[in-house]
């Protein structure tokens, strides 16, 4: 039966209803679901803004170490890559307000900016070693190159794209100059050196010669057991030390004498090195050398004492041999066993010394008897420097396996003790 024309059109009506209702029905609910996304989409992007706000201001911190790490200089509305910092070490930040778009932080005592990644917190700023400002500045300045790089011993700390360096040497190396920077002493290469010219960065005096003085043995108040001319009682000792102390003196290392006689460092007029000999009773030096805050140097006789009697940061171990201070074993004076039993013997002491205390690289003649045969050995074994006696002092230019020691006593006053340093 056919549909009547009146009922089609009542059919087309509703359907026609029915697909506007459903496609309003379907714009509200798609409406909605996209409404929805958007939302969700803002949350999720707050959420994740948020989160980056937080672990930017956990990266960052008022003292933070920097290690392998590009810097940056801010050129305009752009961070430019400058440098890089190899080495690791500790800087201080600038304080800074931190929001989603903090990517860098500022670097005190460079002027540089490293980015928020590449920074580790630390509590505090770790000690650098400031003995060169014990020095006197060369009066000549060394100029970098625009790229170059500043290094600890071997290893590069920092390297430098675009920056001149323009400093009083420190040191000459001999690979290139010691200068200041960021507070340390480090190596600039003569290759990255552009010039060096005279300037006038110092005017106090430096020292022509060195006093170097040798203790033997110290017996505490209370103490006579020991009455030979080399035993020094503890008031003598602190009465000494107490004059350099009291006259600002520096006192240095064997490392710091060789390079003056190099010519290598400046020091001041009043310098002196310090040196114990034996290793009997210096352990007693060791209470006096920290409260005077006094640096000296102990030549042990490795064999015989053992090395951890003998740790303090103010006092330096060098060799005196293994077990080769014995008298009567070669023609001449105390017949020093240096002068001439077999090579590989001595060879075999010397090498077993140096690699107790640590590598070092001075040495003491036993006895202060010494020849060309008993240098020779000394440089094949790695020694670099040796004392003897003979009362006077170091000067630059000498020879380092002649270096020469004032002896004291017992009966050393303390005007005759002012005339030997000063």
């Amino acid at each position: 039966m056919k549909m009547s024309h009146n009922k089609k059109r009542k059919f087309k009506k509703s359907a026609l209803i029915i697909i506007i209702a459903l496609l309003v029905i379907g714009a509200c609910v798609g409406g909605g679901l996209f409404y929805k996304k958007q939302e969700d989409l803002k949350k999720e992007k707050l959420r994740e803004e948020k989160e980056l706000v937080e672990k930017i201001k956990n990266a960052y911190s008022k003292y933070v170490n920097i290690s392998n790490a590009s810097i940056y200089q801010l050129k305009g509305d752009k961070y430019v890559e400058a440098g890089k910092i190899v080495g690791s070490r500790d800087f201080t930040l600038d304080e800074i307000k931190i929001d989603k778009n903090t990517e860098y932080f500022h670097i005190n005592e460079l002027d540089y900016y490293v980015k928020y990644t590449d920074v580790k917190k630390v509590k505090a700023l770790s000690e650098k070693n400031t003995r060169y400002k014990n020095y006197l500045p060369f009066n000549e300045n060394v100029k970098s190159n625009s790229k170059f790089s500043l290094y600890e011993g071997d290893n590069a700390i920092y390297q430098f794209n675009d920056k001149v360096l323009d400093t009083a040497i420190i040191e000459k190396a001999d690979n290139g100059y010691m200068v200041e920077f960021n507070g340390e002493e480090l190596l600039i290469k003569s290759e990255d050196v552009s010039e060096v010219y005279a300037k006038e960065n110092t005017t106090a005096v430096e020292s022509t010669s060195v006093p170097v003085t040798v203790y033997h043995f110290i017996y505490l108040e209370g103490d006579s057991s020991c009455n030979e001319s080399i035993c020094h009682p503890e008031s003598q000792i602190k009465e000494q030390f107490n004059y350099l102390r009291e006259n600002n003196f520096f006192t240095m290392n064997t490392t710091e004498l060789g390079k003056f006689i190099d010519g290598k460092i400046r020091v001041p007029e009043k310098s002196i090195l310090i040196t114990i000999d034996d290793g009997a009773r210096a352990w007693n030096f060791i209470p006096i050398l920290e409260e005077y805050k006094i640096n000296a140097t102990l030549f042990l006789i490795s064999g015989w004492y053992p090395l951890d009697k003998f740790s303090s940061p103010y006092l330096e171990v060098a060799s005196h041999t293994h077990d080769l201070h014995h008298g009567r074993q070669c023609p001449g004076g105390q017949g020093s066993p240096l002068k001439c039993k077999p090579k590989e013997e001595l060879l075999a002491d010397l090498r077993t010394s140096r690699e107790v205390l640590g590598g070092t690289k001075a040495f003491c003649f036993p006895f202060y008897e010494y020849n060309d045969y008993a240098v020779s050995v000394l440089k094949e074994a790695g020694f670099e420097m040796a004392f003897i006696g003979g009362g006077v002092k170091a000067t630059k230019g000498i020879d380092k396996f002649h270096i020469p020691r004032i002896s004291l006593n017992r009966w050393t006053s303390l005007s005759q003790y002012a005339r030997y340093v000063n």
